[in-house]
């Protein structure tokens, strides 16, 4: 029993089976059409400054004859100089060297500029064998078919869209994929193409200040370093979008920080309302299921007793990594140093960590495992060793980059899973705990604490990965890190909160709503399109 109730928080996610990719489809490409100026030397040769449209590939044998150019977006060619055009076939994975369309970038969505192309010999979107190539496509089936010309629309990351068939497919046509001319919706694992422009926020929406860091439409530089929070949700991605809204620009370069992703771990999250505006960007992060903070405080483990367990403010504490202070969950990497991360996030303006909060679940779950069988700490003695492992890691950035703004993620509080609500019981503890973590990082430099709320009795955790907030809760942790960014002088233009009071939190009426209390609000959001509107849990 002892071993389920530590096990069990982490096991859900942790132990789901893969699904098996889909086999390659096999996809001969149609010729260019006529009235295309042909590239002698292929079309890789066309100019930065050519229209990719105008021209086709004009080697005269192989795979590349005749292909039409296309100029995608997201692909590795269009940047740092490289070719800005390239044979269709080979965007969209079915020709050349299939390296080029393997991940990580196959996972990402390439449209070519301006056009799309008929899949030919009457094949359907299932013949494109790559999420990226989908894009490029409209449905070749013939007129009658009530396929024929609907967009394809690619499969999110590490899931798959069912064909007429039966078969599991990467891309399908848009009607079917809704499940509007036949099969099922399948629109929770309907992927995106390309981000939309970020629709700015209304006025009412924003709040300008003097003097900050950085300036209205400046350039912003955010990282996040957490545990599961940050690896199986979408609120880092959510800041992002905020701060594209808000006219930011947003620039995330990827670190040399062992184990990070561009964005949530294997895209495993809820569907939001607003997912078409982030999820097809990059937001570099560290999020290490299971880990506690610990995992992120020291450099090596030389000052480990035999029995595996450093002092840390006083009590022993595991030097094993991962959920339950077990082996079988550290990973790869057996530790992170706070040297690398600081090296990592150099010259970022805002560094925000939530990598502690199963400090609070390791005393509640494993304490045995991670604090000895002589005298193992309470849920509400953990923010001593908190503390301790918060001060040595906020130390080290700053020895780095002395004026970046450290925020300090308040835990939100614990779920009660059987109706996805707030636990009210032990809200009480989560709040005692956030007060101790907060006092106890009093007084360092540039580094702020955020109490996170959520409203009772509303549905804000997923049933995708148990626990863990939903894109109502990672709306909410977003807004809190906003206003942070705000309230402490890293950003010159925020979210308005005039009007916006606690009641705002559960409010459901969206569209009675002000736009300072929509913003606050859990269950709505600013559409794009300027109104408040109902913000859902998220299609899982």
């Amino acid at each position: 029993p002892a071993l389920r109730r530590c096990v069990a928080p982490l096991m859900a996610p942790a132990c789901r089976m893969w699904w098996a990719a889909p086999a390659a489809a096999t996809l001969a490409l149609a010729a260019a059409p006529d009235g295309r100026t042909a590239a002698p030397e292929g079309c890789h040769s066309v100019p930065r400054s050519g229209d990719c449209r105008a021209f086709s590939d004009g080697r005269t044998d192989g795979p590349y004859s005749r292909q039409p150019c296309v100029s995608v977006a997201g692909a590795p060619w269009a940047d740092g100089g490289g070719a800005a055009c390239v044979p269709l076939c080979v965007a969209a994975g079915s020709c050349g060297d299939r390296s080029e369309a393997a991940p990580p970038w196959s996972e990402a969505p390439l449209v070519a500029c301006g056009v799309r192309f008929k899949v030919p010999g009457g094949q359907g979107c299932g013949a494109i064998p790559t999420r990226a190539g989908c894009c490029l496509f409209v449905d070749g089936h013939e007129e009658g078919s009530p396929f024929a010309g609907q967009e394809c629309v690619p499969a999110r990351v590490n899931t798959y869209l069912k064909a007429p068939d039966g078969s599991e497919t990467f891309c399908q046509p848009k009607c079917w994929a809704l499940g509007a001319c036949g099969g099922e919706d399948q629109s929770a694992h309907i992927g995106f193409c390309v981000a939309p422009p970020a629709a700015p926020y209304p006025p009412a929406a924003v709040a300008e200040q003097p003097g900050a860091v950085v300036a209205a439409g400046g350039r912003l530089r955010f990282y996040v370093i957490g545990s599961s929070n940050a690896a199986w949700q979408t609120w880092p991605d959510q800041v992002h979008s905020m701060l594209r809204r808000l006219g930011y620009e947003v620039t995330l370069p990827s670190t040399e920080i062992p184990a990070e992703t561009p964005g949530p771990v294997g895209r495993r999250v809820p569907k939001c309302d607003d997912a078409a505006y982030y999820e097809t960007l990059e937001t570099p992060r560290l999020g290490r299921p299971g880990w506690s903070s610990w995992g992120f405080a020291y450099d090596s483990k030389d000052d480990c007793d035999a029995n595996g367990f450093r002092s840390i403010a006083g009590w022993n504490v595991s030097c094993t990594n991962g959920w339950g202070c077990e082996e079988r969950w550290t990973g790869a990497v057996p530790l992170f140093p706070p040297s690398t991360i600081a090296a990592g996030v150099k010259d970022s303006e805002v560094v925000v960590l939530s990598h502690y909060t199963n400090d609070f679940r390791s005393a509640r779950f494993c304490p045995d495992q991670c604090f000895g069988t002589d005298h193992a700490p309470k849920e509400l003695d953990m923010p001593e060793i908190t503390g301790a492992n918060m001060k040595r890691l906020v130390n080290a950035i700053h020895a780095v980059s002395p004026e970046t703004t450290v925020i300090v993620l308040g835990k939100y509080p614990s779920a009660k899973h059987v109706v996805l609500q707030v636990d009210e019981e032990l809200l009480k503890k989560d709040v005692i705990f956030n007060a101790g973590v907060e006092e106890a990082i009093r007084g360092l430099p540039r580094t702020h604490f955020v109490n996170v709320s959520f409203p009772l009795k509303e549905n804000l955790f997923q049933t995708l990965n148990r626990g863990h907030a939903n894109c109502r809760g990672d709306k909410v942790i977003a807004s809190s890190v906003i206003n942070a960014m705000f309230e402490h002088g890293v950003i010159a233009r925020g979210l308005a909160a005039q009007g916006a009071d606690e009641d705002c939190l559960s409010r459901t009426d969206c569209a009675a709503l002000s736009i300072p209390c929509c913003l606050r609000s859990a269950l709505c959001w600013v559409h794009p399109a300027g109104h408040c509107a109902p913000y859902g849990p998220g299609l899982q």
